[in-house]
């Protein structure tokens, strides 16, 4: 559809707006994105975020107007059909919410395979027939047991990155396998005058959390080792002080009400210990008294 210079530039400035008193601006790829998803995902982002589609060149334009901090670098993005997402949620939240969104869907053959695609050992649910050899040219190792072709190992049928063929498309439909994700690509995000791209906003939230809680194990006996006194440390740093001043007054037999327990206790154990050591000699030599005597 044309538009007229008028409407052009309205687009613009209402874009303009946008980027300037959004906190979050996004570039999304909506390439291949069916309608009806599309309008799924519009009501489950609710008031979260918002997007807003145009040709690339207005687009371009109103990255150019915005006063804002190194915005114009959103216009580097790898999106094919681009669209802008505005939103004052945290990037890594945003990414994240835009990811959950994504819904498995079917190769028909022509798209890139999002990860690898690995056809996993088990019972198909297929009877012997040409689907055997169909298996086998992906590298699928086969069996028929009790009438249904079994894949005996693993095999990756499409590496990630590379082309899905429709021939494999046709073998991945009949497993009933659906190896693509549809839904928003965010390819990069705009925030506080910072680019954050979709390998840096795309965190593994476990292994992130595994990383701090070790940070922080790291940080507080480095605190406690030092004797860096704060309201995280101080109980334990105290606590151990006191270990030591005790141990130290017990070893040395500084009789004080907080370990003379401690003390007796210590010399009860010696005493024990020497009485043993005392009946054990004297019980050996009893031994070869009582051998002597009966030899006589």
């Amino acid at each position: 559809m044309s538009l007229s210079r008028e409407q052009k530039e309205k687009i613009v400035e209402e874009m303009k707006e946008k980027i300037e008193k959004s906190k979050v601006v996004g570039i999304l790829d909506m390439h291949a994105l069916p309608a009806k998803q599309l309008q799924q995902i519009n009501l489950e982002l609710g008031e979260s975020a918002e997007k807003m589609m145009s040709r690339k060149t207005l687009m371009e334009i109103a990255l150019k107007k915005a006063e804002k901090d190194n915005i114009e670098k959103l216009m580097e993005n790898k999106a094919i059909q681009p669209a802008f997402i505005f939103s004052d949620s945290n990037p890594f939240s945003l990414y994240k919410t835009i990811q959950d969104k994504k819904s498995s869907a079917p190769a028909s053959g022509g798209e890139i395979a999002p990860n690898d695609i690995v056809i996993d050992e088990g019972d198909t649910g297929i009877g012997p027939g040409p689907m055997i050899g169909e298996l086998q040219k992906l590298g699928a190792k086969t069996s028929v047991e009790e009438g249904s072709i079994k894949v005996t190992k693993s095999s990756v049928a499409v590496k990630e990155g590379d082309k899905i063929s429709s021939d494999v498309a046709s073998v991945l439909n009949k497993l009933g396998m659906k190896p693509l994700k549809v839904g928003l690509d965010l390819k990069m995000v705009h925030e506080n005058g910072e680019i954050l791209e979709k390998d840096v906003l795309a965190i593994d939230e476990e292994e992130y959390m595994e990383k701090v809680e070790s940070a922080a194990a790291r940080a507080f006996n480095l605190a406690v080792n030092s004797g860096y006194i704060n309201s995280s440390t101080a109980e334990t740093i105290f606590v151990e002080h006191i270990r030591k001043a005790k141990n130290l007054a017990v070893n040395a037999s500084i009789f004080e009400k907080d370990v003379i327990e401690d003390i007796l206790a210590k010399a009860h154990g010696q005493a024990e210990s020497l009485n043993s050591e005392l009946d054990l000699e004297s019980g050996g030599s009893n031994d070869e008294e009582n051998s002597e005597e009966s030899e006589d």
